[in-house]
């Protein structure tokens, strides 16, 4: 539970800080306006702006960047009030034409213990960094080795906590990160801190949709190993095709746009250990994989007919693709293609949506 008198004490100490010279005409940005000290997430930027935080005395408000900010948390229906805002630097650096400047390291060095006291009062369960700077701050309240271009829209185990390095909402960054694929980063951390809230299922507890083990079956027999990631693309591929070609949907299996493409529910890796107790599971780089004995392999027939034929189409066309450039495919199809058009003319956020493969055309 966090202390608000340590709290007001710290924003006092931070009020009298000199440590940097050339921010010292600079407003020390950290007080109530921070949002929750009890926020469960607690997002870290690079310094005040000086058309924005310097300004207004709100970190995050006021400047381009600001707004970006409260756009992209109200896409993700991230409430401000529950969070906390802070800064890696909590003074604007100014360059000698008094425009915004990047902080040093030395100046991020000199805020560094007033971050790990903010981090330690609120007990934040996420900590998300905006930008490089951010993210660099974090290593003097613990070691870590993340880097920005490599680690973005991650969920890292760190200081006892999650931390999820996303690029700064400002103009800068949009041109490495796009404004679309920034709202899929807040999606994501919005879905992490579901999942911090919810109860593992048991086994005991999920039902299996019958209908679709055949399809994976048949996939992970068709190909040495497959990419967990790569399964939800093939098998929407499989959907997708045989609904162009037949004009109904091949299971009934529940199939959702998400920040990555579609997302079979049915194909919950838990679900699929159940309905397919003889399917092997590994880990290399971080990605799950899944692929069946050899000895399975003697005595299988593969699917004929229709489904068949669907089936060893897709496998043919786009089993052999990287995660990247199946998700471009994917992205392709008319479902999907809608959906980008409906988000980015129409703002509509159609994350967990279900796909509608009625739409598409015959």
């Amino acid at each position: 539970m966090f202390d608000v008198n340590e709290f007001d004490a710290l924003c006092d100490k931070v009020q009298k800080c000199v440590k940097c010279p050339r921010m010292c005409d600079s407003q020390r940005v950290l007080n109530r306006s921070g949002g929750s000290l009890n926020a469960d997430i607690m997002f870290v930027g690079e310094a005040p702006g000086r058309l924005g935080a310097d300004n207004s005395g709100i970190p995050f408000h006021g400047d381009k960047s600001g707004h970006n900010f409260e756009e992209l948390l109200e896409f993700a229906k991230l409430n401000r009030s529950k969070i906390f805002v802070t800064n890696s630097v909590l003074c604007n650096p100014k360059d000698e034409d008094g425009n915004n400047s990047t902080p040093t390291k030395i100046e991020v060095q000199n805020c560094a213990d007033h971050l790990a006291e903010q981090i330690r009062i609120i007990n934040p369960k996420i900590v998300v960094t905006l930008g490089a700077t951010a993210l660099e701050s974090t290593r003097f309240t613990s070691a870590h080795s993340l880097v920005l271009r490599d680690s973005v829209r991650t969920s890292n185990i760190w200081f006892n906590r999650i931390l999820i390095p996303l690029y700064h909402p400002g103009q800068r960054a949009m041109m490495h990160r796009s404004f679309a694929n920034q709202r899929s980063d807040y999606q994501f951390v919005a879905e992490q801190l579901k999942r911090l809230d919810k109860k593992p299922a048991t086994v005991k507890s999920l039902k299996v949709n019958s209908t679709i083990l055949p399809i994976v079956k048949e996939i992970l027999m068709s190909m040495s190993s497959v990419d967990y990631f790569k399964l939800h693309k093939l098998y929407y591929l499989v959907e997708y095709n045989y609904f162009k070609e037949h004009h109904q949907r091949l299971t009934n299996a529940y199939i959702v746009r998400q920040k990555d493409g579609p997302y079979c529910t049915d194909l919950h890796i838990l679900k699929l250990k159940k309905g397919l107790p003889e399917m092997e599971i590994k880990t290399r780089a971080g990605n799950l994989f899944l692929s069946v004995p050899q000895n399975l392999f003697e005595n299988y027939k593969h699917l004929n007919g229709k489904t068949g034929e669907v089936i060893k189409n897709v496998i043919v066309k786009y089993g052999n693709l990287s995660n990247e450039e199946i998700k471009t495919k994917v992205y392709l199809t008319e479902p999907m293609r809608n959906f980008l058009r409906m988000e980015r003319q129409e703002h509509m956020n159609l994350y967990n949506v279900p796909i509608p493969f009625d739409l598409v055309k015959k």
